[in-house]
């Protein structure tokens, strides 16, 4: 990995180069994929992405009317981040300083007032404090169009130098980003960071965690990613990463919708969910799910006592809720005919889902533990107009092909 280790004069060379370049050969403005693997540039002559690195077009030419002051060359902006790393170069901030340096650099460029954080940590568990963590923002006008950007920074103080190694958020998420926590998600004593990236709907806000770690001096980026709408709360607990949320706020969302929290472990270099846990179950439908998510994180006990629980629940009265009956969205409460009819075959198929799980656990093949269910529960493909009953396209859609379906695969 390349350090900062360019003397004065060598970093007013590298900006004469940089400001040459950035008045010269202007591109495209940045991408990124959503989410999943975060791109890493480290060392002073990288830039974060190819795209997503490069300077705004240069100014045009003013017409002859113009006033000589209005004539004035305008000079060439670097981006932010080579930006950032000449000046670091040239102006070597004390270690008590460098948080307070690179704030007070960020908020130049700050194109939505964004609170830029920074960590102090000891990300490599050497006892030292010599590490730095932060999100800065950037925003450039390309072709008249404002494009956001959002970087992760890790920096670190070595041997007197500053080494600095850093990534690009997705462009989709328009600039807003930030760090969330910073803790032991793998129980190898050392500290990840988690990411969190911030996406705005016509309804609904919807983060994407990643994590990072600090290897060896090397940014090192875990696999997978959580996506949650709507979150309350992200918090680092007894080494595991909780996220509580879950809410789509639009109407064609439906009111069955209840919030979950989602517990993520580190494993194998990816962050994988261990377990969602719904709030509390008014209906056999949401203790449907429950067993259903339950069995989804591979909890057979905790699946089985949902659907048991499910099987054996009635409802006084749906008058909350809002079902499609015929083609139509009915308010709750408007047939009750219909909908003891649906709680009905909720019950049973929630039986269904118990037979097929305890199948599996005497070891049948998934062939042969659905084909049992099927026939033991008298399961028909009525059920389906039923199952899908529940108003909102955050349900759960069924067809004849998926009964024995997991619910990841369904929603």
């Amino acid at each position: 990995m390349a350090n900062l280790k360019l003397n004065r004069v060598a970093a007013g060379i590298l900006i004469s180069v940089l400001l040459a370049a950035s008045a010269c050969s202007p591109r495209d403005g940045a991408s990124g994929s959503p989410g999943a693997v975060l791109t890493t540039e480290t060392g002073a002559a990288a830039s974060p992405t190819a795209d997503a690195s490069e300077a705004a077009s240069p100014v045009a030419a003013p017409p002859e009317s113009a006033s000589p002051e209005a004539a004035k060359p305008t000079e060439p902006q670097l981006p932010l981040m080579d930006r950032l790393q000449s000046e670091l170069i040239l102006e070597h901030p004390e270690e008590d300083r460098f948080a307070e340096w690179l704030r007070s650099r960020a908020e130049q460029d700050n194109p939505g007032d964004y609170p830029v954080t920074v960590i102090r940590a000891d990300l490599d568990r050497d006892g030292f404090e010599r590490e730095w963590a932060s999100v800065v923002y950037e925003s450039r006008i390309m072709d008249d169009v404002e494009y956001r950007y959002a970087y992760g920074i890790v920096a670190a103080l070595r041997d007197g130098e500053y080494e600095w190694q850093s990534f690009v958020f997705p462009a989709e998420d328009y600039g807003r980003a930030t760090i969330a926590e910073i803790g032991d998600l793998n129980g190898d004593g050392k500290p990840e960071i988690v990411w969190a990236s911030l996406g705005v709907g016509a309804h609904t806000s919807t983060f994407t965690y990643t994590v990072s770690g600090w290897d060896n001096g090397t940014l090192a980026n875990l696999q997978g990613a959580a996506i949650v709408p709507s979150v309350n709360e992200a918090v680092i607990r007894s080494g595991k990463l909780s996220i509580s949320g879950g809410l789509i706020n639009s109407v064609g969302a439906g009111p069955w919708q209840r919030e979950y929290t989602d517990t993520y472990t580190v494993a194998d270099g990816a962050l994988k969910r261990e377990s969602r846990v719904f709030a509390e179950a008014a209906t056999p439908y949401h203790l449907l799910l429950d067993g259903l998510w339950a069995e989804a994180d591979g909890d057979a006990k905790r699946a089985i006592r949902h659907y048991k629980a499910a099987a054996s629940l009635k409802v006084e009265s749906y008058e909350n809720y809002a079902f499609v009956f015929g083609g139509e969205w009915v308010e709750g409460g408007a047939l009750k005919d219909e909908e003891e009819k649906f709680e009905e075959i909720v019950r049973r198929f929630a039986e269904f889902r118990k037979e097929r799980l305890e199948a599996l656990s005497r070891g049948e093949v998934e062939e042969r533990a659905c084909a049992a269910a099927t026939k033991k529960s008298e399961y028909d493909a009525s059920w389906i107009a039923y199952l899908n009953a529940p108003a909102g396209y955050a349900n759960p859609v069924w067809s004849d092909q998926t009964v024995c379906a997991a619910i990841d695969e369904l929603v």
